[in-house]
């Protein structure tokens, strides 16, 4: 498994690193952060590389257990670069360089003294050796600097990157962003049960405790059973990390794709209702110094202009259409639901089309305006869906014709009073 896994995942993180450095066609230049995207994805892929058994019997034809720093310094290069492009997200770039600038600093010095450790100690004492597996109580205090080191830097990188991720999965308005940002968070905590290990088995080693013990390497991802701590904790940290930072960018132009699909469907949906109020209040209709064809505006426009018209119309709602309408809804077994609601909505709508369609005196009592208005103030798409649903109700419900045919006949009559 550890064979299928260490080529596979670093494959789909060159691929997202070759999405974000492609030429771009419309001639824009590339986002501000692809360049840490870029660094992440690389280094990480790499890093992954190094797990995989092949590259680590080559590299440790140079040295013995090289590829384990190797990884190591990629890895905490991954999670400095998931940092930057964090900051690059939430502040301008003279100040997200200035707060990465002694992180930087930071990986350098780790960088150091991991190397320092690693080449000081002798080839036969390092962790894949018979002696340090055997005797992992009694391994050099060397090894012990490095993984505080490396623990250190990954430890402040993976805090930074939650809790960017956190604050800022709380503030984006768009779904698919909040779920990828959740993602890495939790990704993050993959990350510290993995430094947790570290910790833990290297103060237990100091202490003559071997709650980890040395052995083959991994074969699986859960055997021996530290592999559940020293190499899948992280991986999946990678992975969700990888995925909830980069996914959201490669699905965004199918969510505006369809986002697109959805306000000109909706658009569409409201213009039945659209056509017969702005026939009967054309003051409604907002002036456009041009033709709009942008999906977005042409539904906010819409939805603007039909919630007017309603409020102009708001003198001929008939409550007596509006008892009308809601006794046949009762009837009907669709009382206290939404699309009950907006039948009877339909229906007063309509019937008021019809009055001022006709010169029908105003009411001496109005019916009220629906429910929920206050709860869908601001929410542009809340609105459209509550229009949206009317309108339907509107161009096809036979309780909105009785209505409008009710009005029709009173009409004359509310006239000659």
């Amino acid at each position: 498994m550890i064979r299928l896994v260490t080529p596979g995942l670093p494959a789909l993180l060159v691929a997202a690193a070759l999405y974000w450095i492609r030429p771009r066609r419309d001639g824009q230049a590339r986002p501000a952060h692809s360049g840490s995207t870029v660094t992440m994805l690389l280094a990480w892929a790499v890093a992954i590389v190094g797990f995989h058994p092949g590259v680590q019997d080559a590299t440790d034809g140079v040295t013995r257990d090289l590829a384990k720093l190797v990884s190591n310094v990629l890895m905490l290069v991954a999670s400095v670069s998931v940092v930057s492009w964090l900051m690059s997200l939430n502040f301008d770039k003279p100040e997200a360089r200035r707060r990465l600038r002694p992180r930087v600093v930071f990986l350098g010095i780790a960088v150091a003294v991991m190397a320092v450790a690693f080449f000081s100690v002798p080839a036969d004492r390092r962790w894949s050796s018979d002696f340090t597996n055997t005797h992992w109580g009694q391994a050099p205090v060397l090894l012990h600097v490095y993984t505080l080191a490396y623990v250190l830097v990954m430890g402040h990188a993976t805090y930074d990157c939650l809790a960017q991720t956190w604050r800022r999965s709380g503030k984006s308005p768009w779904r698919v962003h909040r779920a990828g940002l959740r993602g890495a968070a939790i990704g993050c905590f993959f990350v510290l049960l993995y430094l947790a290990y570290k910790v833990v088995n290297a103060g237990a080693s100091i202490a003559g405790v071997e709650l980890f013990p040395g052995g083959p390497r991994c074969t699986t991802l859960v055997t021996p059973y530290r592999c559940a701590f020293s190499f899948t904790a992280p991986l999946l940290g990678v992975l969700l990390i990888t995925a909830g930072l980069t996914v959201p960018a490669l699905l965004w132009p199918t969510a505006k794709v369809l986002r697109r699909r959805w306000e000109r469907k909706t658009a569409q949906d409201l213009l039945p209702l659209w056509t017969d109020m702005t026939a009967v209040r054309p003051q409604v209709v907002l002036r456009a110094v041009v033709i709009e064809t942008d999906p977005d505006v042409v539904l906010h426009r819409r939805v603007v202009e039909v919630c007017d018209g309603i409020l102009d119309l708001d003198n001929h709602r008939s409550r007596a259409i509006q008892r009308m309408a809601t006794e046949a809804v009762e009837r009907r077994g669709q009382a206290g639901t939404a699309t009950g609601a907006a039948i009877v909505e339909a229906a007063v709508v309509a019937a008021a089309i019809e009055a001022a369609r006709t010169g029908a005196r105003d009411q001496d009592d109005p019916a009220p305006q629906a429910t929920g208005e206050s709860a869908r103030a601001g929410d542009l798409r809340a609105e459209a869906l509550w229009l949206r649903s009317v309108s339907q109700q509107y161009a096809t419900n036979d309780i909105v014709r009785t209505a409008v045919a009710v009005q029709r006949q009173a009409a004359p009559t509310a006239t000659a009073a």
